[in-house]
């Protein structure tokens, strides 16, 4: 095995004036859903917001433009919610989901920068299916919180709240709904400027209770009950007088009935306000906000109705919408005010954001680019046209990187659960055809469109499962395709595509077949991998040998080989990814060396310059495929170094699918994420080893790697001085005209950067010392 070393991209970031690697959030935004938008209260134009996944966003024009703030690591699967501006305006808090493990949490971030402030854990995360559902943490005093959390036991579903007076250190269970009618609880607060009078918004029991308010005076040691028969959620305070509560009803049934109610003494008497509601379906209220500006100006968000007042309750005003209309408002689950701007106001509703300049009479969608990609996305990429394809809302959204131009395919509406998904394979080799699998009743279908998904034509119907694993089209041939459908393979000739004619190729084992490459000079020879093993035809399908020399390291049913691919520009080398990293094989697939040791999900070389791999690795939670986080490595030097733009520098993405796309000057990473959309990562060749970066001839050190020195050869050139750098960035060697036997010897072992001036420019090598 080659050996293995990762530098990270911080390294080359501190040595160069610009950085070479750029990540950017490109779905369309017509398309972007996140939620819990707050305007920050100190910087005008400043907005927060979280996404449906891990992320925290930040905007600083006005919603113009997104960055992420916080990625949640994810070492469990989780998603965020419930975020808020707390501790007046200058932290963000949230809620990280994990359902069934150890790893949920509510989290509190510095708004400028994203870092952890604080972290409270679920006391009880050994039980079964945990998950904390609401919390609530005392502004005054960040170690006192309210964590409510709902979990598994064998007598049912139970709802356990607990309170900590030290910043989670310890946890006293104030309730717990076995002892108490198996009463649910649906939200926690506690009163603000008095963390002892704490609230529980109750929902309903195994029987026929129902809700109810519990209110505590002593922290919850002890409850009184007001106002039963109803479950409630949405609580809020006003902020110039906390005695004052507005209160509002959720879901219920039986003698439950809508209301919003009101108390003046902090909870002790309620009085439910005279609104009329326009019945839909679950006639709940989601959200009460009190203006912090105004304490007249409050907003009510109701299933179908945003229900308004400015003049402290004493008349209200309702917005209906009788359809559930993603374009419009439906379930609203937050407001926020902008404190620059009277009636500027933002609701996260169900499907969108909508932002609203009148008080929340009239709407307008935010939109953003943080979209939920569905699918999968692929690429088509020429000397003269190239194309991506990335899967949104069940269908896709083709994109011509030449225009940028973008058109929908199959498209569902938010509201429509119903229908099938589209994944698009795009053909290598011939521009806008691609296929899908799908199933339509009893039957699958394989279908081909040759305008990029405006039309289809079927070319193939059975009552087996079709799903794609692998498609390769013969270069030499492109009306001959192959398709891999799992443990099925066929070659497929679609010179008339009303009529094609296929056969199903017999198959050396019975392993899932992801790898598929037809060899550039000879339509005969086919490689393919099942489970753990390689096999080669030299017949074009009919027998197959064994090629998996040098993969002894791959353990059946422990490992598996998730891709093949083959060197554009030299087509006896051939990739695969594995489990145990990437096997290269420089005899066409005869024989396979190690030259990374961990997973990689896919990789490949450059179409642009020679001894370039990219490799990516998808993020698993462990349940199909080991657990692993999304990142990129990549070599310059044909696998025997290595460098990582690791899990942090590219947000912890929840990403599945990904295609690359080389250019003259750099390898743009598409990623389709679960909740920040269609994310490129642009890698700068000038790092991986373009005119400035010599692997051979013009400059060269020597040796290379090196024990205690090294020299510089510059073929006419002359050198003006050479620096020397660690991965961190620091200057270990000064500037120096010396260009033989430069002493190393004093280094530790590693890699380094050698910056080298000429009179015809700065080059950069790297330098391993070992």
């Amino acid at each position: 095995m080659k050996r293995t070393f990762i530098l990270t991209t911080i390294l080359v970031i501190a040595f160069l004036s610009h950085s070479y690697a750029q990540i950017s959030y490109e779905a369309n935004e017509e398309y972007g859903q996140i939620y819990d938008v707050h305007f920050d209260v100190s910087t005008q134009g400043t907005l927060y917001a979280r996404t449906v996944g891990n992320h925290i966003v930040k905007s600083e024009d006005d919603g113009a433009t997104w960055t992420v703030l916080y990625s949640d690591p994810m070492e469990e699967y989780a998603y965020l919610r419930d975020m808020r501006l707390i501790n007046n305006g200058e932290h963000i808090s949230f809620n990280v989901k994990a359902e069934g493990t150890g790893y949920n949490k509510v989290v509190i971030i510095d708004k400028t920068n994203g870092a952890v402030v604080k972290e409270y854990s679920a006391p009880n995360g050994f039980e079964t299916d945990i998950i904390i559902q609401s919390y609530d943490i005392f502004e005054a005093d960040n170690d006192i919180a309210l964590l409510h959390t709902a979990y598994q036991l064998s007598t049912g579903y139970t709802h356990e709240v607990f309170r900590t007076t030290d910043g989670g250190a310890t946890w006293t269970s104030i309730y717990f709904s076995p002892i108490n009618d198996n009463v649910s609880i649906n939200n926690v607060a506690m009163m603000p400027g008095n963390s002892d009078k704490v609230f529980l918004m109750r929902g309903e029991g195994s029987g026929r209770d129902l809700g109810g308010l519990f209110v505590s005076r002593d922290g919850g040691a002890t409850w009184v009950e007001r106002i039963p028969g109803n479950t409630y959620s949405a609580i809020a305070f006003n902020p110039t007088d906390s005695n004052d509560i507005l209160l509002g009803t959720f879901y219920g049934s039986g003698s439950h009935r809508e209301g919003l109610y009101r108390s003046v003494d902090g909870g002790d008497s309620w009085e439910e306000l005279p609104i009329t509601y326009t019945s839909m379906s679950t006639d709940n209220i989601n959200a009460i906000k009190f203006n912090p500006y105004n304490a007249d100006n409050i907003v009510v968000l109701e299933e179908n109705e945003i229900i308004t007042t400015v003049d402290g309750g004493v008349t209200w005003d309702n917005q209906v919408y009788t359809n559930v209309d993603p374009a419009e408002y439906y379930y609203g689950l937050s407001v926020s005010f902008n404190p620059f701007q009277t009636d500027d106001i933002i609701i996260a509703a169900n499907f969108y954001p909508f932002r609203s300049t009148d008080g929340g009479v009239t709407l307008q969608k935010l939109n953003s680019p943080m979209v939920n990609s569905t699918g999968r996305i692929d690429l088509y990429s020429s000397e003269t046209e190239s194309h991506l394809y990335y899967g949104l809302r069940n269908g896709f959204i083709h994109r011509d990187l030449n225009t940028n131009a973008e058109t929908g395919y199959r498209m569902r509406a938010l509201n429509n659960p119903y229908g099938v998904t589209t994944f698009p394979f795009a053909d290598a080799e011939v521009p806008g055809r691609i296929f899908n699998s799908a199933r339509y009743g009893m039957d699958s279908v394989l279908e081909m469109s040759l305008d990029h998904g405006e039309t289809y034509t079927t070319l193939f119907t059975s009552f087996m499962f079709l799903n794609i694993y692998e498609i390769a089209t013969d270069p030499n041939n492109t009306n001959i395709v192959w398709f891999s459908f799992g443990e099925s393979l066929y070659k497929f000739d679609v010179t008339d595509p009303a009529a094609p004619i296929f056969e199903e190729m017999s198959l050396p084992s019975t392993d899932l077949l992801y790898g598929l490459i037809i060899d550039p000079t000879n339509s005969d020879r086919i490689l393919i991998t099942q489970g753990i093993n390689v096999y080669v035809s030299n017949d074009g399908g009919a027998t197959w040998e064994d090629s998996s020399t040098g993969l002894g390291v791959l353990v059946d049913r422990d490992d598996m080989i998730f891709n093949a691919s083959v060197n554009p520009l030299n087509t006896n080398e051939y990739l695969i990814s594995t489990t145990q990293g990437i096997f290269a094989s420089a005899d066409s697939g005869e024989t396979w060396s190690q030259i990374f040791d961990e997973q990689v999900d896919k990789a490949f070389y450059s179409s642009e310059n020679e001894d370039q791999i990219v490799a990516i690795t998808h993020f698993s939670d462990g349940w199909l495929y080991p657990k692993a986080d999304a990142r990129i490595v990549y070599s310059f030097d044909n696998g025997d170094n290595w460098e990582e733009v690791s899990a942090e520098a590219l947000g912890f993405l929840n990403t599945a699918t990904s295609a690359i796309q080389f250019v003259e000057d750099r390898a743009d990473v598409y990623f389709g994420t679960f909740d920040l959309g269609l994310v490129k990562y642009s890698i700068d060749l000038f790092v991986l080893g373009n005119t400035r970066v010599e692997t051979t001839s013009t400059i060269a050190l020597f040796p290379n790697p090196a024990t205690d020195g090294f020299s510089v050869q510059a073929s006419n050139k002359t050198i003006e001085n050479i620096s020397v750098y660690n991965t961190t960035g620091q200057l270990i060697l000064e500037n120096t005209t010396k260009v033989e036997n430069v002493d190393i010897s004093h280094l530790n072992n590693g890699m380094y950067l050698v910056k080298i001036t000429t009179d015809n420019g700065t080059y950069f090598k790297r330098l391993l010392k070992r």
